[in-house]
């Protein structure tokens, strides 16, 4: 039996993760880590207990830039999947498909005196017009009351990190992109950049999905990784 080993993303911890779980329970050995900081060093260090043949490592939007960082540095799982990941989160002068810099930043000034709207804004945003039906889903499984400090070092992640040049050195028995087309966190032209780059990828692309996919389209992502785990 496989390990799936699921990363989450800024502002939620493991209990997003929750649906996709309970879709998958009996079909691999689970590791879903409240992150206790943004450090690929970290997660290097606990992969190492998991033998790469027989791990499926997942990662979602901040999660995906750490299991990137991971599988350039020479992690080689049997899958990777990367779950509205992107390359680079934020714009740069040779990079256009990101958030701006000066907003991410905004974000991060706005925690010292807003921390909790900061975070309900985003919150708005991970599903996709045609997915409010799934609100108070997505509501029973977000954290309450989060470290201001934590929420900040993940902004200067998103920030200031830029994966594009180690993208060449990622290997996996196989790659795998989902991504909701309607994603307003990562838009999907990330999605297609990181095919570009990655081109043993596959690219699962969901109509009219939003940001959280493993909340709003959990069969259908536990349908995407089944394969992975037999």
């Amino acid at each position: 039996m496989k390990h799936l080993v699921l990363l989450h993303g800024w502002a939620t911890d493991s209990r997003i993760w929750t649906a996709l779980r309970t879709a998958l329970a009996g079909r691999a050995k689970l590791w879903s880590p409240d992150l206790p900081g943004w450090q690929a060093d970290w997660l290097w260090g606990r992969l190492q207990e998991l033998a790469p043949a027989q791990t499926v490592l997942v990662g979602w939007s901040l999660g995906a830039m750490l299991a990137l960082a991971v599988c350039a540095r020479g992690y080689r799982p049997a899958a990777l999947v990367l779950l509205a990941g992107c390359a680079s989160f934020c714009r740069r002068p040779d990079y256009q498909l990101g958030w701006p810099v000066a907003v991410v930043r905004g974000m991060r000034q706005r925690l010292r005196t807003s921390s909790a709207e900061v975070v309900q804004e985003f919150y708005r945003q991970l599903l996709s017009p045609r997915e409010e039906a799934d609100r108070e889903k997505l509501a029973a499984v977000l954290p309450r009351g989060q470290d201001p400090a934590w929420l900040a070092a993940g902004l200067d992640y998103l920030r200031r990190t830029d994966l594009r040049p180690q993208l060449g050195q990622v290997a996996a028995g196989d790659i795998v992109i989902i991504h909701g087309s309607a994603d307003r966190i990562t838009p999907v032209a990330q999605a297609h950049f990181l095919a570009e780059q990655l081109p043993a990828a596959r690219l699962a692309l969901l109509p009219d999905a939003g940001h959280a996919l493993m909340v709003s389209r959990s069969q259908e992502v536990a349908n995407l990784l089944a394969p992975y785990l037999d």
